[in-house]
């Protein structure tokens, strides 16, 4: 979710982070009036429990016809990769195209949806602010109806932190999270979008709002502090705390994690979400490097919501994030299309219906029920070795009667080389903060020594947030026989989050070589 090229060229213009001045003020009121809020207002508001199986979907509702914003470029071509199935009368400020958005939400199935809110403080004429309105106007007319629209969350597109002109002069503030003022406008960002939403509307978790977090990336700094402050402003002028979703790379305590990416790359599965989507292509974007994920008419919309169903309702994630209902220029859109019809939407519905009665679905040969997987060169069962590729390449070897797999030099770095490892998911994910053995049968020559790197559920224990937790160090002989060397992971996460797989062997020094003919890795009592 990137924003389009002709948008930026414009946002560069008043985007040069200057230091603020006095004049440049937060304002102290939201221009919604459903503001300031206290307990009781909240009393008899409806609210999802936690760990209760719910679908919802970011919404993009930037679009406008008559000016054709995010429809056109500035050059005259077309904006889009899909298109609405219907373009007459689509626009942010216009109630009854969000009246549609939401029935065909209802037709998928859908419990929430999150407005993608670029929402800067204090411009309240912006196309965030001033499509709310319609979009509430729309929910009341279906709920007068008798129908039962989606919720509505948050969806807080963290670009603003960067790209916003929000100076007086035209320049824009390079948001600084570490300092009260940084902290400040983060949350009056956030204060803005609920002051503008009845609170009988909010998708709420425990009675509590939901916020989904991009990416932090966009700050110019970061503080220990900053979502502890959100909660507390939040609490203090709504009577309420609020449910963060975050990404990695944010600082300060959430009540869940997820990653966006799950149109590309999904099912991307944490402990209480999973990010999925129908494919990716953003063709239409200029000045983007080609990027296709490709939909197969359908196949990798079911392909990621059967993996996600094949997990154990017990241990699997209970929130699910549809990346997206219908962004548009990146072809990641599951509403009604031209190119798709509504064929998305009974999808959805067919899915989320399963994933709310807690449906598992089982696939011939899974390893659910297994008490161990192993992977042996064109034998994997329940354990893979990854494709030869990137820092982790290598090659299958006869060395002597035995077949195995040998590290490889690669063009990414001279000093490293790995073995990237991945676990049946439906076998991982019961695995979830419980210990587990591995044992790697290696040949006893080549390199130094090697140890094994895999995600963790601990985030202070290995780099990225506990993605490379190591495990043990091995040290290689000159023998050339084949040993056996075991090792215990503690608190596995499994989530792929190991550069896209759930464990790696790090090989050190010496030539850096290390043959492999059997890794097996097994559920402990």
């Amino acid at each position: 979710m990137n924003l389009k090229s002709k948008h930026v060229s414009i946002l560069l213009l008043c985007a040069l982070c200057g230091t603020l001045t006095a004049d440049d003020k937060l304002p102290k009121k939201p221009s919604g009036k459903f503001f300031p809020l206290r307990a009781r207002d909240h009393k008899s508001a409806d609210s999802y429990k936690l760990g209760q199986p719910i679908v919802g979907t970011s919404y993009f509702y930037w679009y406008d016809i008559d000016t054709k914003i995010h429809i056109i470029d500035g050059d005259g071509t077309d904006a889009l990769t899909t298109h609405p199935a219907d373009m007459k009368g689509i626009s942010y400020k216009r109630a009854p195209w969000h009246k549609q958005q939401l029935q065909d939400m209802i037709a998928a199935g859908i419990d929430f949806l999150m407005p993608v809110f670029w929402g800067v403080p204090g411009k309240y004429d912006g196309w965030s602010f001033v499509g709310l309105g319609p979009l509430v106007e729309a929910h009341d007319a279906l709920e007068k109806e008798g129908q039962h629209p989606p919720a509505i969350g948050l969806f807080f597109d963290t670009s603003i932190l960067k790209w916003n002109g929000f100076n007086k002069d035209g320049r824009g503030y390079h948001v600084d999270l570490s300092t009260d003022f940084g902290k400040e406008w983060f949350y009056t960002a956030i204060r803005d979008f609920f002051s503008l939403i009845p609170p009988s509307k909010w998708a709420r978790v425990d009675g509590k709002p939901i916020v989904f977090l991009y990416s932090a990336s966009f700050a110019k700094k970061q503080g220990p502090k900053q979502l502890d402050y959100v909660r507390d402003r939040f609490k203090k002028d709504f009577g309420t705390d609020v449910f963060l979703v975050k990404q990695p790379g944010w600082l300060g305590q959430a009540d869940a994690s997820y990653s966006w990416g799950g149109a590309v790359n999904g099912p991307l599965i944490y402990r209480r979400t999973v990010s999925l989507g129908p494919g990716y292509d953003h063709s239409a974007v200029p000045g983007r490097t080609e990027l296709i994920v490709e939909r197969r008419d359908g196949q990798t919309y079911i392909e990621r919501w059967l993996k996600a169903l094949q997990l154990n309702p017990k241990y699997r994630p209970w929130m699910v994030h549809v990346e997206t209902w219908n962004e548009w220029h990146e072809g990641t859109d599951i509403a009604d299309s031209r190119e798709y019809g509504r064929s998305y939407i009974v999808l959805t519905r067919l899915f989320a219906d399963m994933w709310r009665a807690k449906t598992r679905l089982r696939s011939a040969g899974s390893y659910n029920d297994a008490n161990s997987v192993t992977w042996e060169p064109g034998q994997p069962k329940g354990l893979k070795l990854r494709p030869s590729s990137g820092d982790g390449v290598w090659k299958t070897q006869m060395l002597g009667n035995t077949k195995a797999a040998v590290s490889a030099s690669n063009s990414e770095s001279g000093n490293n080389r790995y073995l990237y490892f991945n676990v049946d998911d439906a076998f991982a994910y019961e695995l979830y903060d419980r210990t587990v053995s591995v044992s790697v049968t290696y040949r006893d020559s080549g390199c130094s020594s090697f140890n094994l790197e895999y995600d963790n559920t601990n985030p202070q224990i290995g780099p990225v947030g506990g993605a490379f937790r190591p495990a043990g160090n091995i040290s290689v002989g000159r023998s050339g026989k084949w040993k056996t060397a075991k090792f215990t992971l503690l608190q596995c996460r499994f989530m792929n989050r190991c550069n896209g797989t759930d464990f790696r062997i790090a090989i050190l020094g010496g030539d850096l070589t290390l043959a492999v003919k059997m890794v097996e890795l097994s559920k402990t009592r």
